[in-house]
């Protein structure tokens, strides 16, 4: 919009001027027409009066060649009119010589000023044109200008976007710090101790299922150390120091930063005891020894309520055949007793058989729901991630065309006003042409 009302505006100026110099021209030819007829009817009256002059000498002349046969008939009047006929004459040639003189002095003051005249047009001429070329070095000027306060704008763009990142770094930095200071401040109010890897290249990452045993096991702990189970968050961090450390100890292969754990002193102490001296190391070993201690546990555990059931019967037999002798109802009524209970064995080792399976089942439902989950989340950031970049990139091609926009706005003024520019200077040596043939002209005629 801008470049059409400056190409209007410019053809205005340019129609404007072309009046101008069509006026000045008209005005020019009119005053040339105008001494030309001046130079015409002084002409005309010196012929007039050179032929007056001529005819009267021969007036003059012809009186004196009538003869000796009139001589005594004008002499009474030759002396009568000699007196008022000079007198006349010296008045009118006085009257005429004056006039001529004023003629003469009006026609060297009307070339003069014809001369001023032609001058001053010159001179209005050139300083037209070294008008228009100080409005073509302004144009310039204010082309340059006009570059600079864009790239002075695109400069100023770039910082208010770096101050604003400086600001959310602020922000985030401030609410890091804010998290570090809750973070002491639970560790000194529950007397905790942060524990980190020394190398977390060498320290593996933990397997699934001791994962999974360390969550329970971490749940077990907060859920016997802090009554209601609930998790208190306090800016972004949790009161629980055991789903803490587990957090960390689960996420030790995906983050950059040292792995950290909350343990109590005693924890740390017993930790310290330990041959091993990475943090991950420690877990494994200590999970692998609580492994082997539940297996021989139970293990225990089956032998002696086997040696607790096997013994009764035994017992009650050997009793009864030392006192009365072995009976045969004595017998059936022992083999009856040890199928019922065989009976009841496997119904409830048929019903723990049922009770596990759901209990796996239940554990393999939980697990996929787990994994959709996760499944979803990841799917979520990773489309978020994903609208950001298609934003940004939409904003980086949205300022892209806004610069070319710009340029080519400023290509278009450009080669308007160069266009201008050509069109004034075409029109310049016409104008220089015209004044020289007129001068050649006024010349001429002098």
């Amino acid at each position: 919009m801008s470049g059409r009302h400056g190409a209007s505006s410019g053809m205005s100026d340019m129609g404007r001027e072309a009046e101008e110099t069509e006026v000045q021209r008209a005005a020019t030819r009119q005053l040339m027409q105008e001494g030309r007829l001046i130079r015409s009817k002084e002409l005309e009256r010196r012929r007039l009066e050179e032929e007056d002059g001529a005819d009267g000498q021969k007036y003059q002349d012809g009186p004196t060649k009538i003869g000796p046969n009139g001589a005594s008939r004008l002499s009474s009047q030759r002396s009568s009119t000699d007196l008022s006929s000079s007198a006349s004459f010296s008045s009118r040639t006085t009257d005429a010589r004056e006039l001529r003189i004023q003629m003469l002095k009006l026609e060297e003051k009307f070339k003069d000023a014809m001369m001023a005249n032609v001058q001053l047009d010159n001179e209005k001429q050139l300083l037209r044109y070294e008008v228009d070329l100080l409005k073509d070095k302004l144009e310039d000027l204010s082309d340059s200008n006009a570059s600079l306060h864009k790239a002075f704008t695109e400069k100023k763009r770039e910082l208010a976007y770096q101050k604003m990142e400086v600001a959310e770094l602020n922000h985030r930095l401030d609410f890091a710090r804010k998290q570090i200071e809750a973070r002491d401040q639970l560790l000194v109010e529950h007397d905790l101790v942060l524990v980190g890897a020394t190398d977390l290249n060498q320290a593996p990452p933990l397997p699934g299922d001791q994962a999974a045993a360390l969550v329970a096991e971490t749940e077990e702990d907060t859920s016997n150390t802090k009554p209601g189970g609930k998790n208190d968050l306090v800016n972004g961090v949790s009161d629980s120091p055991n789903k803490a450390s587990v957090n960390s100890s689960l996420k030790n292969s995906q983050s950059p930063l040292p792995q950290m754990a909350l343990i109590s002193k005693v924890a740390a102490e017993l930790l310290g005891s330990l041959p091993e001296t990475t943090l991950d190391a420690q877990i494994l070993h200590l999970f692998s020894t609580q492994k082997d201690l539940k297996a021989r546990i139970e293990k225990l555990e089956n032998d002696l309520e086997a040696e607790r059931k096997a013994p009764d019967t035994v017992s009650r037999y050997d009793y009864k055949a030392r006192l009365n002798g072995p009976t045969q109802d004595d017998l059936k009524q022992d083999l009856q007793n040890v199928r019922t209970q065989a009976k009841e064995c496997k119904y409830r080792l048929q019903e723990a058989l049922q009770r596990n399976s759901a209990l796996e089942s239940d554990i393999v439902r939980l697990e996929g729901q787990i994994k959709r989950y996760k499944t979803i989340a990841d799917s979520c950031e990773q489309q978020e991630a994903e609208l950001k970049q298609d934003r940004r990139k939409c904003q980086r091609e949205l300022r892209e065309v806004q610069t070319q926009l710009d340029d080519v706005r400023a290509e278009n003024a450009r080669l308007q006003r160069q266009l201008d520019k050509i069109t004034r200077s075409s029109a310049a040596p016409s104008t220089y042409k015209y004044t020289s043939l007129r001068h050649r002209d006024s010349s001429a005629q002098r």
